[in-house]
């Protein structure tokens, strides 16, 4: 299979391991794009037909579907290396990942026939920021949604909505009906090219729709939970956060004998250990997580969350630690990558799922509270 090459529906034999090895070939050639995708704020063609040569973005899906449906600890893992690459393309590929909702509750077919090609690009916005009508056999729908992170590239979306009576919705359309509006002027992940959208009385037929509660049509453990998709996100900071790690290094490495500060040695080590903690806890919890899932039990809640949450604040410290270190040539983005390195976690970190509000819901949860959030 050459990189340009598209698999096929049918099952491709492949298992999560080689999908990981691809994933890691891959995601080495991606510093060496990462500069022009910040300054383009969107990911090349070239480097979109890499990714799905991967074999990732299907891989939350059943095999029947031409999916290998990965573990959500190995989803994570992917995400990471592809982080580790490059934060913006780790994270659209995260999102895209989310076609897997639709899996959840939509027949076979009906999935089929909205994503004849498993390897589509899906950008997925779930607040239901829509408003819609009913008109004959669907709805008349219209909205702004912000943050639609890979809009610019992709070929679905997954966007929220209110019924007439209120309900929330998830409706699946294609991307040349969103009216893409020019609003990502950010401080990282610039190259997600998460810009708002919008559509006005698109007709969206009632079958290419669904509710985020699972319809039980499914059984394997990983459409049991809605969150398990929204585990992966870890793996952003986790692989931010190993990336700079290894600039650092390099950097004071061809220093040693003039180094910025008498304490840059420590401060090195320090930042290892924060990142080799995060990695630690995500992978343990979610390895936890899985196990409890495939045996039939509910993991418990808030957990995952409270990891998720310590590696974007672990890596936010650990980043901001060693571009200091490094001193004045951290500032030279054409010398370093810690620069956007930092700009992309503190970016990352602000994410709804993993910003500082999630301690106060789990520790809520942990004192007898019922807290509604969907993140854990």
């Amino acid at each position: 299979m050459t990189a340009l090459e598209l698999p096929t529906r049918a099952a491709t034999g492949r298992s999560a391991a080689s999908v990981l090895d691809r994933v890691r070939a891959y995601a080495s050639t991606l510093p060496a794009r990462a500069p022009e995708i910040e300054r383009t704020g969107r990911i090349p063609g070239d480097v979109l037909d890499g990714l799905k040569a991967t074999g990732l973005l299907r891989a939350a899906l059943p095999p029947s579907l031409g999916g290998v449906e990965m573990t959500a600890p190995e989803l994570t893992r992917a995400v990471d290396l592809l982080a580790e690459g490059d934060a913006s393309v780790a994270w659209c590929a995260a999102v895209a990942l989310n076609a897997a909702l639709a899996v959840v509750s939509l027949p076979e077919e009906v999935f089929t026939e909205l994503f004849p090609d498993p390897d589509l690009i899906t950008a997925t916005v779930l607040p239901p920021a829509g408003q819609a009508v009913r008109r004959g056999g669907g709805y008349l729908l219209s909205g702004r949604w912000s943050y639609g992170s890979g809009i610019t590239h992709a070929d679905r979306v997954l966007a929220g909505f209110r019924t007439p009576e209120g309900a929330p919705r998830i409706a699946v359309f294609d991307a040349a009906h969103a009216r893409v509006l020019d609003t990502w002027h950010t401080t990282g992940l610039r190259g997600t090219g998460s810009h708002d959208f919008e559509v006005a009385d698109l007709f969206v037929p009632e079958r290419h729709t669904f509710g985020l509660v699972p319809s039980g049509t499914r059984q394997e453990p990983l459409h049991l939970r809605a969150d398990n998709l929204a585990l992966k996100m870890a793996g952003v900071p986790l692989g931010i956060g190993r990336s700079a790690l290894n600039a650092a290094r390099e950097t004071l490495a061809a220093r040693r004998s003039a180094l910025p500060r008498p304490g840059a040695p420590a401060d090195l080590a320090h930042a290892e250990s924060l990142i080799g903690a995060a990695d630690a806890y995500v992978y343990a919890t979610l390895e936890n997580a899985w196990a409890a899932q495939a045996a039939g039990l509910a993991p418990e809640r808030g957990t995952a969350a409270l990891a998720r949450q310590f590696a974007h604040r672990a890596c936010r410290e650990a980043v901001q630690l060693l571009y200091d270190t490094v001193g004045s040539a951290a500032v030279y983005t054409e010398r370093t990558p810690l620069d956007r390195h930092l700009r992309d976690v503190i970016t990352a970190g602000r994410h709804v799922a993993s910003a500082e509000r999630i301690l106060d819901g789990v520790g809520d949860l942990r004192l007898g509270g019922d807290p509604a959030s969907p993140h854990f």
